[in-house]
């Protein structure tokens, strides 16, 4: 039975913890929560195993996927930082990984950058809308 997980990345932890009820509410899935973008990527590394395109057996990935709600502006690495990095990932991980991008931002460049990037499904305003998110995810077949 495939099982998804939904991986949330903020810096705020009012976001963190208010997103992740809406998110277990709605889905019934299981919301895994990130201080930060080192956190998140220490904690991927660790789940996924990725070593030759092969993913570790019995990882989020393997099992049915991640989706990925990942804020923007975060100290230290932010979200672009992020996606940097996942960008080096084999294509077999990002394959299962849905990532949505999460802003509260206004600025253009930053919107304009996040829309454009190849690896995110679609920016989504703070505060998280749950009916959007669920559009998301059907229209991107999770």
């Amino acid at each position: 039975m495939k099982t998804l997980e939904f991986w949330l990345v903020d810096d705020n932890e009012i976001d963190r913890v208010v997103n992740g009820r809406l998110i277990e509410a709605a889905f019934g899935a299981s919301v895994r929560m990130f201080k930060d973008g080192p956190a998140f990527l220490e904690a991927l590394s660790l789940d996924s195993g990725v070593e030759e395109d092969d993913l570790r057996e019995g990882s989020a990935l393997e099992l049915g996927g991640v989706v990925v709600l990942l804020d923007i502006k975060m100290p230290g690495v932010d979200g672009f930082g992020v996606l940097e990095r996942l960008e080096m990932y084999p294509t077999s991980a990002l394959s299962r990984m849905t990532v949505f991008m999460l802003s509260a931002t206004l600025d253009p460049d930053e919107l304009r950058r996040a829309e454009g990037h190849p690896i995110v499904e679609a920016l989504l305003p703070k505060p998280l809308d749950i009916h959007q998110l669920r559009g998301w995810m059907e229209q991107v077949g999770r």
